[in-house]
């Protein structure tokens, strides 16, 4: 008898269509998180006006303290609203995935669906994964740059190794990369550097307290996790039928054995990894983590900028 299967899949959208052409309705539309994308975006719409408010403000302030701080609203303001992009994109990454997730996965109808619907949901689960990720760094970076309108926090920062890497963290440097640290769970600079510079203020606390608990969230370290797959290990395909990334030979006492599974399995192989379910939850999970912590951090942000002396 001959057997057959998939060894190669493409994909020419990521939308899934019924039989009648229409889209599945994802189970969870996650209205919240347009709400909250949506905010943050129009905060770069005022960045400009924002700026020239906040001079009058800092009149107290030498002219180059003056100029730093507007440029700081300014950017800050840019930054949020590129955020709020971001978790829209995850969100509509998201969303496709549930997409496919409500499509059955063997329909007589749509042959297609079972083959494509694994390959579907991870790289969509992937892209939302991307977009996460990048709005959390840029998260991180907003708070920092926030700690950097207050001269006391800003002299914490700027003595540590990584604000002398980081040349101050002039507002508009986007050419030297050791002006835009890495958000990870273990970064010591967000969790210690970070939480000195606050410590002085109540506001500035409160906004760091946010960042940290965001960053020891298991969630967020959940999604930096899957990260690794995605970049910095061997990445499963979504077909059964691969090469098993253990390989097929040990040796023992000499002797290499090579293990070709059974007679109906020894071209199917199983891997947990590449399991469309596990990776649509860890970033579903992180979508509303991070769209929380936006919203806690909206107002919080705005706080400290004010006790900075600055517009907001």
């Amino acid at each position: 008898m001959t057997e057959l299967w998939t060894s190669a899949l493409s994909l020419s959208t990521f939308s899934p269509r019924n039989p009648d052409g229409s889209l599945p309705e994802p189970a969870d539309r996650r209205e919240g998180i347009v709400r909250v994308a949506g905010s943050w975006q129009k905060r770069s719409a005022r960045g400009d006006m924002v700026g020239f408010v906040s001079l009058a403000s800092l009149r107290g302030s030498t002219a180059a303290e003056r100029a730093d701080a507007v440029n700081r609203v300014v950017e800050l303001h840019g930054l949020m609203g590129s955020i709020g992009e971001q978790l829209v994109l995850a969100y509509a990454a998201e969303q496709d995935a549930q997409r496919w997730l409500a499509l059955p996965v063997e329909e007589p109808e749509v042959p297609w669906v079972g083959r494509h619907h694994r390959m579907a949901v991870r790289g969509l689960c992937e892209a939302c994964a991307h977009f996460l990720l990048a709005a959390a760094h840029a998260l991180a970076n907003t708070v920092l740059r926030v700690l950097l309108l207050d001269p006391e926090a800003a002299a914490v920062v700027n003595a540590s190794g990584w604000g002398k890497r980081g040349k101050g963290f002039p507002p508009g440097e986007h050419e030297n990369k050791d002006a835009w640290l890495t958000f990870a769970p273990g970064g010591k600079f967000w969790s210690v550097t970070l939480v000195a510079a606050a410590a002085h203020s109540t506001q500035l606390t409160a906004l760091v307290q946010c960042l940290t608990d965001l960053q020891s969230d298991s969630r967020f370290k959940a999604l930096e996790q899957s990260r690794g797959g995605y970049y910095h290990r061997h990445r499963p395909q979504s077909l059964s039928h691969t090469s098993p990334r253990t390989g097929i030979a040990t040796i023992g006492d000499g002797v290499v054995t090579l293990d070709l599974g059974g007679a109906d399995d020894h071209v199917v192989n199983t891997d947990a990894e590449n399991d469309e379910g596990h990776h649509h939850r860890v970033v579903s999970d992180a979508l509303v983590m991070l769209a929380d912590a936006m919203d806690a951090m909206d107002p919080l942000i705005a706080d400290a900028a004010r006790s900075c002396h600055v517009t907001w």
